[in-house]
């Protein structure tokens, strides 16, 4: 039984200027011959019927035809329309797997409304030589054993097939082949919500002693029988622990829905907005209170209350009185579904109105989501609307701390168990051989500042894993650094900001390793979604990153200013920068430099100079400084840019 890995079929590409991987599986102890290109290879399969060959390198080229036989029995198999280009792999999180064709929009889309549609019609409009532009999706799955083959099909970037490839990977590689004008193949290997660790073989986290205390949590899950009945379908509900769920609405007995009740002493919260990043409370159970005054006509009349979507389930009250609920028990699915509650004529009074929403959120974020224009108060059957976004009053009935990802059940179809995605998502391609990796992730390794404090060697771990694995040696690895989220609480400067410092370590990350390189995605957020729709200016960033530092056009400036050090001159701070060529300040802006005493206490920059290719920073209030950051936060505005029109990576400078 002679067969091929499934990344063998019509329409590959394999990668030109090395060594070119075949492997398979066929009868034990076989010999197999191989027929490519003018060339022919000879190998045996080993006593598990495994076998793998190597064709010389060739420039690019084709279409070839792979011929792949057994010598004793005559069976083969031949693979058809194979042409010899580059081949890039993409990988990481939601971000790279998020499609080219337009997606539902969870929270506040602050670009262009419906931009990834027409960015998914533009790339449409202008796909040229699709023949020589082709992809294959690995499709998601976990698992706890190494697996030897996956489902994907590779498919000509044309039109049709194009809005189920990764955005991110489609406008890279468009840019990439345009430029190049060579055959490009896209691996597209990326599972949303995942971090670095499951990406990285066992033997890597071995290796390490930073992460060679994660395969005991795999050992140990292999200990249970239970978990491994555990279905595809169940992981939602059953890796979360039973004891997650609600207890009782205790808030109600107290009279927290009520109209009279006194408020005055919660917090303030912005809605839409996230609970947990306010302050206001973990997981748990909050309460969300907002007076609302009604026109003198709507009075005794049927009402509509619209609330965007709610993590993870509430119950919502109209003066005092239940109007709807969603969600119960474990279940996930509702953190992004508007609600749309009904308020009879009965309830609505002629003086004050109260809505008042329990929220509970078990893992994960808590958090009021949607655009503001989702929170209305609308006179039924009429375009009458009263927005109700803005200031509410909140307060924890139940406050069960942060519960991160990690709080689930780890074992089969986790796939933030430790190598799970390594094991079904890139040992079942390994060792194609390939021009090198697009990375985007880092959200989930930066749930904590402790989390993305340890982002940069895990990272290094996993890079180095992947040098192994592929069996070629090092190669082109070029990340996404973080774009801006923070639900729209802007802070200039934030020094427990979690994504700041891990998109510091992502920076920091290419001095230590030679081909590793970033492109910054930092300007290019969404306050209010994680996923934000432009994906064309990443996937441009990313081929610029690479035309530069890959191929050598030395006349593509590959990302903007670049931090490289810095010292103390008259009691100021001069930062020293790469790639500053046309350096400059947006105006009408904060200026995002911040600068610190020796007690580590950061003052707004009241004065920033570019001298070059360096910047000059100084406080009023810090008449001896210390350090600098840029742009630390969450959330930053960014404002320095090159003349390339490319944003300044954040940085701190007494890291």
């Amino acid at each position: 039984m002679l067969k091929l890995n499934n990344i063998f079929q019509d329409k590959a590409v394999f990668q030109r200027g090395k060594a070119i991987p075949v492997f398979g599986k066929a009868d034990a102890n076989s010999k197999i011959k191989a027929e490519f290109a003018g060339q022919t290879v000879f190998t045996n399969s080993n006593s598990e019927g495994s076998f793998k060959m190597r064709f010389k390198s060739l420039e690019a080229g084709g279409p070839y035809a792979l011929k792949v036989s057994v010598c004793k029995t005559g069976e083969s198999i031949t693979v058809n329309d194979i042409l010899v280009g580059d081949v890039w792999l993409a990988s990481g999180q939601s971000n790279m797997a998020y499609l080219l064709r337009p997606v539902p929009v969870a929270y506040n889309a602050t670009n262009t409304p419906g931009l990834n549609r027409m960015q998914k019609e533009e790339f449409q409009n202008t796909i040229e030589n699709s023949e020589k532009f082709r992809f294959i999706t690995v499709a998601s799955r976990a698992s706890c054993i190494e697996e030897n083959d996956f489902e994907g099909k590779w498919q000509y970037m044309t039109s049709e097939n194009a809005p189920e490839c990764s955005a991110v990977a489609a406008w890279f590689g468009k840019y990439i082949q345009q430029k190049l004008d060579i055959p490009v193949g896209l691996i597209i290997s990326s599972y949303g919500g995942t971090i670095a660790e499951s990406w990285t073989s066992r033997a890597g986290l071995l290796a390490n002693t930073e992460t060679m205390h994660l395969p005991e949590i795999v050992d140990n899950v292999g200990t249970d029988e239970e978990i491994w009945d555990i279905t595809a379908d169940q992981i939602a509900k059953e890796a979360i622990p039973a004891e997650y769920a609600d207890t009782g609405n205790e808030g109600f007995g107290k009279g927290y829905a009520e109209v009279d009740f006194n408020d005055s002493s919660w917090k303030d919260m912005k809605i839409p907005g996230s609970w947990i990043i306010q302050k206001i409370a973990g997981n748990g159970a909050v309460w969300a209170r907002k007076e609302v005054n009604i026109p003198d006509d709507w009075q005794g009349k049927e009402l509509v209350l619209e609330l965007g979507g709610i993590d993870k389930q509430d119950v919502t009250y109209f003066n005092g009185i239940e109007i709807g609920r969603t969600g119960k028990e474990l279940e996930t699915e509702w953190y992004d579904k508007k609600r749309h509650y009904e308020i009879p004529a009965s309830l609505v009074r002629r003086d004050k109105n109260v809505i008042a929403v329990r929220a509970y959120s078990f893992l994960y974020d808590g958090s009021f989501n949607g655009k503001v224009e989702d929170f209305n108060l609308c006179l039924k059957n009429s375009d009458k609307k009263i927005n109700i976004s803005g200031d509410w009053k909140a307060f924890a009935e139940k406050d069960m701390g942060i519960r991160a990802g990690n709080a689930l059940r780890l074992g089969p179809f986790n796939f933030n168990t430790p190598s799970i995605l390594f094991n079904a998502m890139i040992k079942p391609i390994l060792p194609y051989a390939i021009k090198g990796v697009i990375w985007y992730q880092g959200e989930s390794n930066a749930k904590t500042v402790e989390d993305s404090a340890k982002y940069l060697k895990k990272l290094e771990i996993m890079i180095r894993d992947w040098y192994y694995n592929f069996e070629q040696g090092e190669f082109p690895f070029i990340q996404v650094q973080l774009a801006y989220y923070n639900r729209g609480l802007e802070d200039l400067c934030n020094p427990s900001s979690a994504w700041a410092l891990l998109r510091d370590n992502q920076r920091l990350l290419c001095e230590k390793m030679d081909q590793v390189y970033m492109a910054s995605a930092i300007d290019i957020g969404d306050h209010f979604d994680i996923h934000p729709q432009d994906k064309k200016t990443v996937g441009y960033r990313l081929a610029q990153n690479a035309l530069h530092n890959v191929y050598c056009f030395n006349d593509i400036v590959p990302e903007g200013p670049l931090y490289k050090g810095f010292f103390i001159e008259n009691n100021k701070i001069r930062l020293l920068f790469d790639n500053a060529e046309g350096m400059y300040i947006k105006e009408d802006l904060p200026q995002s430099f911040f600068v610190a005493d020796a007690d580590k206490n950061y003052y707004p920059a009241d004065e920033v100079v570019i001298d070059g290719s360096s910047i000059i920073v100084s406080s009023k209030k810090v008449e001896y400084p210390k350090a600098a950051r840029y742009a630390w936060a969450d959330d930053p505005i960014s404002t320095l840019y090159n003349s390339a029109g490319l944003p300044a990576s954040s940085f701190q400078t007494d890291k």
